[in-house]
């Protein structure tokens, strides 16, 4: 185990986190602007789906749909895939959460209400330390069966308890449709045909 980079915002993340390790890391970009390095943090199940799988991109689309599957699917082997987020542009308080929210929202399968509950948290968070995520703001989702655990700079937040929510969250960074391609490809590319025996 080792910490990881992402180049483009050369953030580096610990190898572990509260007995979760490591699986990838990557940069969310909107046009061409750098908005946050993130890194996904989940158990030995995780590493085990994606490392079943030889490396390149012959199998790339099965070894994707395997780290998906085997993060947003919580039980006593893993029951938690955890998000870490680190701002490099500054961002307030609504436009973040109102960001993280919309793109949790057409993933669950609850009420909208929820969604809300997602977002006041992450609101409220961002509001605690003056109403904007600066560059350094760190962000912590940890998504289980029971819903979504939301901190901003090691300040516990709340949970939104919502059955599905923690999985529609892990599908945010792993779905077809994710919003950091390099995530996606630094969890494969580290994992893909390792012996973790």
């Amino acid at each position: 185990m080792k910490p990881l980079q992402d180049y483009a915002t050369s953030i580096i993340f610990a190898p572990k986190l509260d007995g979760l390790y490591l699986v990838g890391v990557g940069v969310r970009k909107k046009s061409i602007i750098s908005i946050y390095a993130v890194s996904m943090y989940s158990s030995p199940k995780v590493l085990n789906a994606v490392s079943s799988f030889p490396p390149g991109k012959q199998h790339k689309r099965e070894a994707a749909a395997g780290l998906q599957n085997a993060a947003r699917s919580f039980s006593y082997q893993s029951s938690m895939t955890s998000f870490v987020l680190e701002m490099v542009y500054k961002v307030d308080a609504k436009t973040i959460a109102s960001a993280i929210a919309d793109s949790v929202k057409p993933r669950y399968d609850g009420s909208i209400s929820d969604v809300e509950v997602l977002k006041s948290l992450i609101f409220e968070g961002v509001n605690s330390k003056g109403g904007v995520a600066t560059k350094g703001t760190v962000f912590r989702f940890d998504c289980s069966e029971e819903g979504v655990s939301v901190s901003v700079n090691e300040s516990m937040q709340g949970t939104a308890r919502y059955r599905g929510m923690g999985s529609a969250f892990v599908d945010v960074f792993m779905d077809g449709n994710h919003v950091s391609p390099t995530l996606v490809d630094s969890c494969l590319d580290t994992w893909s045909g390792v012996d973790l025996s």
